[in-house]
């Protein structure tokens, strides 16, 4: 009888060391052979699973800039009706950073659908922080709502400042943090359509303007790309969040700290090398 059980342990253990063997040649497979990135930090993860796919210190922290806005996105889609106003704040205007590609007023009034296109399409400030006001009546207490909920989904780095992502003192993520803030923000459909949009017409309580970001064509020298948020701080440097899609497969890559020039290449390579380890 003791024999038996004493074989039983053994191969249950050898079994056991077989698995995980291979898991760990796997991993170590797939990280031997990932391509190289400009970008310090980066990681590509299923869409569907969270399964990581590819990564470079996709735990470690780093200034996100205006990929930081992803979070916002999500509470402003969990909290605010689509017919719900939100009024661009004199706070606001005074505290954030204008964008060059449209100046806002105080007491401008937009629809939540409106405000995701300025964020999303060409990432303004202002509308970050009024969004946060409105939400939680204060920048301080939507931050954290931020960090709650990012610890929800199972963050493990975030440390969220402010609404918009700019630069200040631990207001850190890792590349693994956006990655699965944006695979929860994507169950909202319309975050992948402005993802998606280089140009088109904002609707305010004032005026109706044409907004675009022709920056992002660059993505599209990417066949399998189908959506993008970028950002740029002086701490963060180039900061993107892309999607990829191939034969019904979706990837979500992350990189921080990149160039201008190889933010997305490197989000390129790194989505065809996670095709292949889906296959």
């Amino acid at each position: 009888m003791k024999r038996t059980i004493v074989m039983i342990v053994m191969i249950a253990t050898l079994f056991t060391g077989m698995i995980f063997f291979s898991y760990a040649q796997r991993h170590q497979t797939v990280r031997a052979n990932q391509p190289s990135i400009t970008g310090q930090y980066g990681i590509t993860i299923d869409a569907d699973t969270g399964e990581i796919l590819y990564g470079k210190r996709e735990d470690e922290r780093s200034y996100p800039a205006s990929i930081a806005k992803m979070m916002t996105t999500l509470l402003l889609l969990e909290n605010v009706k689509e017919n719900e106003e939100i009024t661009v704040t004199e706070n606001a205007i005074k505290t954030e950073s204008q964008s060059k590609k449209i100046k806002l007023r105080a007491g401008e009034k937009l629809k939540r659908d409106e405000a995701l296109k300025l964020m999303l399409i060409i990432s303004a400030d202002p509308i970050s922080e009024s969004i946060a006001e409105h939400i939680a009546g204060s920048k301080n207490e939507f931050v954290k709502m931020m960090n709650a909920r990012a610890k929800e989904l199972g963050t493990k780095h975030a440390t969220f400042k402010n609404a918009s992502g700019a630069d200040a003192l631990g207001n850190k993520v890792s590349p693994y943090d956006i990655a699965i803030i944006t695979k929860e923000a994507l169950k909202y459909p319309i975050v992948l359509q402005y993802m998606n949009s280089v140009n088109t017409t904002l609707h305010t309580s004032e005026r109706s303007p044409k907004i675009a970001n022709y920056g992002r064509e660059e993505l599209y020298d990417d066949p399998y790309a189908i959506g993008s948020k970028s950002g740029l701080s002086a701490l963060g440097k180039y900061t993107v969040v892309t999607v990829d899609e191939k034969d019904g497969k979706r990837v979500i890559n992350v990189v921080l700290s990149s160039t201008r020039a190889q933010l997305y290449p490197d989000t390129k390579k790194m989505a065809h090398y996670a095709f292949k380890q889906l296959k």
